[in-house]
């Protein structure tokens, strides 16, 4: 199980755990509110008995201590209905319903709140007579609705405030990957430049000797050491912005693919349609194009296991080049499309994982383009395309 794996399943892992989390955290507040709303219930049940003892007997010598009940209630909202419809009295509703006299528009303001109260909760009956009841509508009151949306608000706060943690630091690490990969490329051109400039001298030492036999020699390790040259200098490139001129596509995608076939098995069969683009130049940085490229058709190699079929096309669009680099090989999983350019996954047994993740950044930070699995079947092949902007 490599680290992509693993980092999946404990992903997956904390998402289970944080909905569990959040149900028993529901269920809990759940019980909380149901109890405050049934006290609220036996609070406008105790009301609605009050006043209908208070409408038995305007002299009740108890009538002081139901209006002390009444007061008592600050936080239920409740409206009292006479059987033909017209409210009697009402409290909490952003109305002080004592001491004044009621404007059409105060009255027209506890109709709306009367149907609002309609539509939620059963109205509580006050018997007043025999023949004669009123009706006692109710709505939660503002703690019970504070406590209701409490853990929504309370869960969206944390999933905010841990989403914005992630990303924070996810971008730590990732700079910090960053400068990893940049000391790491540059200590290693610094490394492979000390003994390139010894092998340049004794080469020109070599090619002066009257030996044929020795100068063909000193030629091709004068070939090698330009490739070691070269590696040096895409190596130093990496964590500097390079300088993006204008260049001849089609010269350098030849020269690469050359490259690359004279070191391939002869079953390996390439194609390309190049001289389609003759003369376009965009503007790109050689080396660390070449290195891309490079790398995918030796991916591709490796996938093919010594025998199939490579191609490279391009299509000159109105504001981008796509370089397609086609294989037959044994294609990449779909749910792995997205992890091939991550530092480390490999599908090799001895692979470091390096290439594709260091050819995603030469194109997409250093010449603003993309690179991508565009398609890829199992068994049939895959096709990387990047993207250069004109």
């Amino acid at each position: 199980m490599n680290i992509y794996q693993q980092k999946f399943y404990w992903k997956i892992g904390l998402l289970i755990f944080a909905i569990i989390i959040v149900i028993v955290s529901l269920y809990y507040n759940n019980n909380l509110a149901n109890a405050l709303a049934e006290e609220e219930r036996k609070k406008v049940e105790l009301i609605a008995e009050t006043w209908e003892e208070m409408g038995k007997d305007d002299l009740n010598q108890n009538f002081n201590f139901f209006i002390q009940i009444q007061k008592s209630n600050t936080t239920v909202p409740v409206i009292e209905v006479l059987e033909n419809g017209t409210f009697k009295s009402f409290r909490n509703i952003g109305l002080d319903e004592l001491g004044r006299k009621l404007t059409p528009e105060d009255s027209a303001f506890v109709y709306r709140q009367l149907e609002k109260m309609k539509a939620g909760y059963p109205p509580i009956v006050s018997q007043i007579t025999p023949d004669k009841k009123n009706l006692v509508y109710y709505t939660n009151s503002t703690l019970l609705t504070r406590l209701m949306w409490y853990p929504y608000i309370q869960l969206a706060i944390i999933g905010a405030f841990l989403s914005i943690s992630y990303l924070a630091f996810s971008a730590a690490r990732r700079a910090e990957q960053n400068q990893v990969w940049v000391g790491m490329a540059r200590e290693t051109a610094h490394q492979l430049g000390t003994p390139l400039s010894s092998l340049v001298a004794w080469i020109d030492m070599l090619q002066m000797n009257e030996d044929e036999s020795v100068v063909q020699v000193a030629n091709e390790m004068c070939n090698d050491t330009g490739r070691l040259e070269l590696i040096a200098d895409r190596f130093s490139k990496i964590g500097s912005k390079p300088k993006l001129e204008p260049h001849n596509l089609e010269k350098y995608l030849l020269k690469t693919l050359n490259y690359v076939k004279r070191r391939a098995s002869k079953r390996i069969q390439f194609s390309d349609n190049l001289e389609k683009i003759h003369g376009l130049e965009v503007s790109f940085s050689p080396p660390l194009l070449d290195w891309v490229v490079e790398n995918l058709l030796k991916n591709a190699l490796d996938a093919m296991e010594g025998k199939g079929a490579i191609s490279i096309e391009v299509k000159d669009k109105d504001s981008e080049v796509q370089i397609d680099v086609s294989d037959t090989g044994a294609g990449i999983p779909k749910s792995n499309f997205q992890d091939v350019f991550k530092p480390g996954f490999s599908s090799k047994k001895r692979g470091w994982g390096l290439g594709l993740s260091l050819s995603k950044r030469i194109i997409e930070e250093y010449h603003k383009g993309k690179i991508f699995v565009h398609k890829s079947t199992l068994g049939k092949g895959t096709t990387f395309r990047i993207v250069l902007p004109k």
